[in-house]
């Protein structure tokens, strides 16, 4: 199954008053690359989330946000002799509103104590639980922008597979017309030359043009790319984009060795293909 590196998953759970919004996003990168965003209630967590998303996402840019929305539990205290003493301090330099006074000391350092929130092992378990569930979706929703990758790439790989069988008809005809026009023009010349030398240079002119062993080539890239692509290896994004790499070498080679417009013509409708091949592997995990 062809898996996309874009992903997208949420989910929320109630704990108590609390409510827990999870959500996973995730973009095509060369490695695994995790961003972790969490209240830091669950920061003792950060590493277990990691390891979660390293071990199921594989590879990508990965953005995992945890938000806690409604009521929460924090408690909150007021330390009233620290509070008392401000407010006495303060009446010794002048004569203050009380209103104002309070309204003044309770924003001075340790007025009041605000105890955090924090989770049970089961509550944290439950959270993990839901992490676990998001990834799930993103594994789903990758799988599901596969499937139309893997429909552009067949397609894409099939266009060049035809021009491939066209180039490969057009140059035996393209040889034996050049090697007739080749005996017709020394025949007209009214100059004297060694028949086996000449038959030598129009073999080694003819050799260089031949692009059977890079059409041969090419046929055997093709055949390993669909072959990784139907096998069940879940990363295969990076062996993808080598053999993209060794499609291109052959494709170009023939454009170099052919003078042939035709042949010039369809090697350019290949690399096209094959540049858009190469974009969506780029995004294939």
């Amino acid at each position: 199954m062809l898996q996309s590196m874009t992903g997208y998953g949420s989910t929320s759970l109630q704990i108590d008053e609390l409510e827990i919004y999870v959500e996973i996003k995730t973009l095509n990168s060369r490695y695994f690359d995790s961003k972790i965003s969490i209240p830091s209630t669950l920061s003792s967590q950060e590493l277990i989330f990691n390891n979660l998303l390293k071990e199921n996402l594989k590879r990508g840019k990965v953005d995992l946000r945890i938000k806690l929305m409604g009521s929460s539990n924090d408690s909150i205290s007021f330390n009233k002799s620290i509070i008392k003493n401000y407010i006495d301090d303060l009446k010794e330099i002048s004569d203050f509103d009380d209103s104002h006074i309070l309204k003044s000391v309770l924003s001075l350092p340790n007025s009041i104590s605000k105890e955090e929130l924090s989770f049970s092992e089961v509550q944290t378990k439950k959270i993990i639980d839901s992490v676990n569930s998001v990834i799930e979706h993103v594994i789903d929703f990758r799988k599901n922008e596969g499937k139309n990758t893997l429909k552009d790439l067949r397609q894409n790989l099939n266009i060049i597979s035809e021009y491939s069988d066209a180039i490969e008809k057009i140059s035996h005809l393209h040889k034996k017309n050049i090697k007739e026009e080749l005996e017709i023009k020394s025949q007209n010349l009214e100059v004297n030359f060694d028949n086996g030398r000449f038959e030598q240079e129009v073999f080694y002119y003819l050799e260089k043009m031949d692009i059977n062993e890079e059409l041969v080539r090419l046929k055997s890239h093709m055949d390993f790319f669909i072959e990784i692509l139907d096998n069940d290896v879940t990363e295969k994004g990076k062996k993808l984009g080598f053999i993209c790499q060794e499609i291109g070498r052959e494709i170009n080679t023939i454009g170099s060795k052919s003078s042939n417009s035709k042949i010039q013509n369809s090697v350019v409708e290949m690399k096209s293909s094959l540049e858009k091949i190469r974009e969506q592997t780029l995004n294939i995990l």
